[in-house]
């Protein structure tokens, strides 16, 4: 077991970084919602999913109602149309003027299990694969579609989200934070929270392909260290994958998971490229792959043990473990992240400290040895 194992990692390496709200008001009555009672537009959610309530669609009449929560710029809309006749609702989605999914509910559900029947079969398959083109074109990022078993869960009124994920040294978790305050604070429409987590990777550079330096295993190490503020768990080995010669690397690494809403991930994207954090667009210097970030579905964790992301043209294959809290999210936002930040910055000199003066002794051995 690795020294950073060994240590209380429920507390240390565990930390709620952000949990933002909007800063508009959204309140609704989801529960007590009664479509029989629409009379105006305030008897309605003011925002749902992809915008707020387009007052330009809205029909209220002896019939029932009809309306839509639009975003123009994503060429997005969910569509709710009421009939008093027969106490159905009709419900449709559309995302980049792609349609998603589409149903039909009795009013006898309650309206939150209305809304949340459009992913009653999962995220829409032809969304997830329109987004990995279209955000895999703009950003160097990679997406992860979901799957066919993964559960796609849904909350009011922001829907579906995403989690954003890169490493990120121990050192900059503290910027990383004041970096997404700066942005909560920026009157954003919708929510979203992110925590750093110890994660275990194992990464792949294929001889011949990879940077030269790759292969030295003293560079590698110290490379690792200087991006992770952590001693890699094992030194570098030779290992064969299909035929193939590569330098593996396993170590870990603390994840910075952003998640935010599918539909506002490009405006987070938008905000974040315009600061340190490595979200860069596909026409800027290219990003080393073990460096990239990796958008995958919320529930992943559920599903499988670790993800994959390959890069035949880098030589580089990253295998990335799916964690899951040892404690709930709204237990770790009550920690001080402030003092657990402290501890874990301590931890990371301390541990860098004892290898500065391992190797110092060690050099200093040779010498006299010589």
């Amino acid at each position: 077991m690795s020294e950073v194992e060994q240590t209380n990692c429920q507390d240390l390496f565990e930390i709620a970084v952000i949990n933002s709200r909007p800063k508009n008001d959204r309140s609704f009555d989801w529960l007590g919602f009664d479509p029989k009672n629409v009379k105006d537009k305030d008897d309605l959610p003011p925002y749902l999913v992809f915008g707020p309530l387009d007052l330009g669609t809205l029909v209220i009449n002896g019939e029932g109602w009809y309306a839509q929560w639009t975003n123009p710029k994503q060429k997005a809309k969910i569509v709710i149309n009421w009939r008093r006749d027969t106490g159905v609702y009709t419900l449709s989605q559309i995302w980049l003027g792609e349609e998603g999914s589409a149903c039909e509910e009795s009013d006898k559900n309650s309206f939150p299990q209305v809304i949340a029947s459009l992913y009653k079969d999962g995220f829409p398959a032809n969304w997830d694969e329109k987004a990995k083109v279209y955000f895999e074109k703009k950003y160097q990022i990679s997406w992860l579609s979901a799957s066919d078993t993964q559960p796609c869960y849904f909350g009011l009124p922001d829907g579906v989200f995403r989690v954003l994920c890169f490493p990120v040294m121990i050192k900059n978790i503290r910027h990383a934070q004041q970096i997404l305050a700066h942005i909560s604070e920026e009157g954003l429409k919708y929510g979203f929270f992110a925590l750093a987590q110890l994660t275990p990777q194992k990464i792949y550079y294929e001889v011949g392909v990879a940077p030269d330096w790759t292969r030295d295993a003293g560079l590698l190490l110290t490379q690792s260290i200087g991006e992770t503020g952590l001693i890699p768990s094992e030194l570098p080995t030779n290992e064969t994958v299909h035929g193939k010669e590569y330098v593996a690397l396993s170590r870990e690494v603390m994840m910075l998971q952003v998640n935010i809403p599918f539909a506002d991930l490009e405006d987070m994207l938008e905000r974040l490229e315009a600061t340190p954090m490595p979200i860069e667009k596909t026409d800027q210097v290219p990003l080393r792959r073990d460096l990239v970030p990796v958008v995958v579905p919320q529930s992943m964790s559920e599903v499988t043990q670790s993800f994959t992301v390959q890069d035949p043209e880098q030589g580089i294959n990253v295998v990335t473990a799916c964690m899951k809290l040892e404690n709930p999210f709204d237990v770790l936002i009550r920690k001080n992240s402030a003092r657990q930040l402290e501890e874990l910055e301590k931890f990371s000199d301390d541990m860098l400290d004892k290898l500065e003066k391992a190797t110092s002794e060690e050099q200093v051995a040779t010498e006299k040895k010589d």
